[in-house]
Order: structure tokens, then sequence, then C-alpha cells
């Protein structure tokens, strides 16, 4: 487990493609996002989600994903015009939007459901990641199920240095600002639900006024 100072807003090129590399390789990387320190794998990679679930002991939870932008979004979920709208007014932000999957990537990231969580993040170094990739990365807490969540790349270490499966490189930005969660909207339904409040109010009316 490999730690490296980051700066929180402003990603070093010569760092993103040594995480680019791990991830590229089916690795774990832990990484600073606009709530918290997450896990981050290469979406496509099967042994990778799976790495994600056995760090996390988790189960019966499916995996949401971070999004260059809309276009990389339209090409793993089914966005129409009323979806369309959400993402076009609250992205990029701490909201994730259950949609529709094109069930083009493994079935291990999403249960099976046929839905997908996703979302575009406002912090830089989330974004250089998958810009870089070219693909989505996998957005969850970097934690074992039901532990708090951490907001400091040195707690995350301490955190996961108790167990034998570790993150292959920790991109660790010091102490990030502790903020709540994403607001999770499931855009699949009509009306759409909000399923967790969190940093982002959602208007689910016609207008955000």
């Amino acid at each position: 487990m490999d730690i490296i100072s980051v700066k929180l807003h402003k990603p070093d090129p010569v760092i993103i493609k040594r995480a680019l590399g791990i991830l590229s390789a089916g690795g774990v990387v832990v990484y600073p996002t606009d709530t918290a320190y997450g896990l981050a794998v290469d979406a496509a990679n099967e042994e990778a989600i799976g790495k994600i679930f056995i760090m996390k002991q988790r189960i019966q939870k499916a995996l949401p994903v971070l999004v260059e932008n809309i276009k990389m979004a339209q090409k793993y979920t089914a966005i129409d015009d009323f979806a369309m709208k959400f993402l076009k007014r609250y992205w990029p932000a701490a909201v994730t939007f259950i949609l529709p999957s094109k069930q083009n990537l493994p079935a291990a990231l999403t249960l099976g459901l046929g839905t997908l969580g996703i979302r575009q993040s406002t912090q830089k170094i989330a974004q250089a990641l998958v810009a870089s990739l070219g693909r989505p990365i996998t957005s969850t807490s970097a934690n074992i199920s039901g532990a708090g969540v951490f907001y400091s790349g040195q707690d995350v270490a301490r955190h996961f240095g108790k167990y034998q499966i570790k993150p292959d490189l920790i991109l660790d930005a010091g102490e990030i600002p502790e903020e709540p969660p994403s607001t999770i909207v499931d855009l699949t339904c009509r009306p759409p639900k909000i399923l967790r409040k969190g940093r982002v109010r959602i208007f689910l009316g016609r207008s955000k006024t």
C-alpha cells in the first residue's frame, strides 16, 4: 500500500499517470472526492470490482460510479429527455442519479438490478482519474461497510492497515472538508424519488425556485 501526497485542487499529471497505471491493471486507488475519501477501480473490470466487495466486506449493495461528463453517462445509461434535464441542471455536483443501465458494465457492479448509480464529481483529482482512464470509476467510501467515512488519507491507511487486503495506492490530500454524502435521486420512476438527502438539495418540481 503506497501513499502519495497530492494537492487537492491541482492534480499532478505524473501522479495521475501512476494512478492510471494501477487502475488499468485492475488495482485499487484511494482518492479524495467532494464528499469523503473513496475507493476507485476501473468500473469495467469485473475482477477489480470483486476486490472492492472483498475490501469493504460488502455483498448486497450495488456500487455507484463517477463519469467524466454527460456524454460518458450516455454510454452506460439510458437517459431520456426528462432525466437529461436533471443532469444538466445539477451536474457536476454531489448528486448521484439512478438511471437504467445499458448493461455494458459488469453485472457485479449493479448486482443485476438493471440500474446504475452515476454522478459527475466537482473534485479535480476525481475528474482527472476518470478522464485519464476514459471509463467510469467506482465511487464508494474508503472504509469497511458500516464503518464511518474518512476525511484524511492517513486515517484511511490506518483503517485498512488492519486488514490483509489493502488498497494499492492512496492519493493523500490531507484533511479534506467534512461534507454530507451525495444526494441520491432515482430517475427510473415518475415522479422521481429522493432516496437519500445529502449535500445538494434537489427540487423535483419544474424549477429550482
